[in-house]
């Protein structure tokens, strides 16, 4: 499945640790195959370093700052992702406006997050302070003050959302106007997705679309998402390290994977793999900038 085409993965994680043994060699099998990415961080080490890497390169490596909502409150995290177990410890920290506003008017940072709402991994977590019923209140404080980020530096919001799609929207809705931005690794559905669509945000892929149903789970959920949302506003990425496509189910991920769910999205829209290629890559200039 050799491709000559540039794809951009549009939310990748080679600035973790589970890349700091090879981050030059998987970079470069990524560019030797015309495939582009962002890499976005989590928390303030992980933003710097994405930056730092991104500066290495004249173009095809470019960053996004920002905290994801794991990391507000200390936990132990150890949960399935589509079958793939997820486990780390998460140190709390507070979110220094000051701090990632000066990484985000670098060029080379072409978004802020990622950042949202997580309810799925505090709710399966052991959480330190879980008697903190604030957690929830906690999570949207620092996300508005994300948003407050992307509307200064005029750059796109890029959001982790995990069962808690009612309440960000309820943000959107009430309290603040969202600028552009990615709905990253979607898994809403598709009553949610084209209510993002309206706010004008994309909507993302990862690797989890070339995988069987899990038991109980609705086939062809993503399927009808994916068949049913305007090409205009769809997205891939990997998520690297996380949630390799098939044929690498099980393995780390890594952005060079990003054309098996391009592919992926073409087999299910009955459209050839170019169009996809072609049209995901107008989209991600167009929100990025690049």
């Amino acid at each position: 499945m050799e491709n000559k085409n540039l794809l951009i993965d549009t939310h990748a994680h080679v600035n973790f640790n589970d890349f700091k043994d090879d981050t030059k060699e998987v970079i470069k099998r990524a560019l030797d195959e015309n495939i582009w990415m962002i890499n976005a961080g989590a928390e303030s080490k992980t933003s710097e370093r994405a930056v730092k890497m991104a500066e290495e390169y004249e173009e095809g490596v470019y960053a996004a700052v920002g905290l994801h909502p794991s990391h507000l409150v200390e936990q132990d995290v150890e949960y399935k992702e589509n079958g793939e177990l997820i486990k780390y410890k998460s140190k709390p920290e507070e979110f220094d406006y000051d701090f990632y506003l000066n990484l985000a008017k670098n060029k080379k940072v072409v978004g802020i997050g990622e950042c949202g709402l997580d309810y799925y991994r505090n709710q399966q977590s052991k959480i330190s302070n879980l008697k903190n019923k604030n957690w929830k209140e906690r999570q949207k404080e620092i996300f508005i003050k994300h948003l407050e980020l992307a509307k200064e530096v005029n750059k796109p919001i890029i959001i982790h959302c995990r069962d808690a799609h009612d309440d960000l929207l309820a943000i959107f809705n009430l309290a603040v106007k969202p600028p552009s931005g990615v709905m990253h690794f979607f898994t809403g559905t598709l009553e949610q997705a084209k209510k993002y669509i309206d706010l004008g945000f994309y909507v993302s892929f990862s690797g989890v679309i070339t995988f069987p149903p899990r038991k109980g789970e609705i086939v062809g959920a993503y399927d009808e998402i994916i068949k049913n949302i305007p090409l205009e506003k769809i997205l891939i990425e990997t998520d690297c390290p996380y949630v390799a496509p098939v044929p690498h189910r099980g393995k780390r991920n890594e952005p060079q994977y990003v054309k098996y769910v391009a592919h992926k999205i073409a087999e299910l829209r009955g459209v050839n793999f170019e169009e996809i290629t072609e049209q995901t890559i107008k989209n991600a200039r167009k929100l990025f900038k690049f």
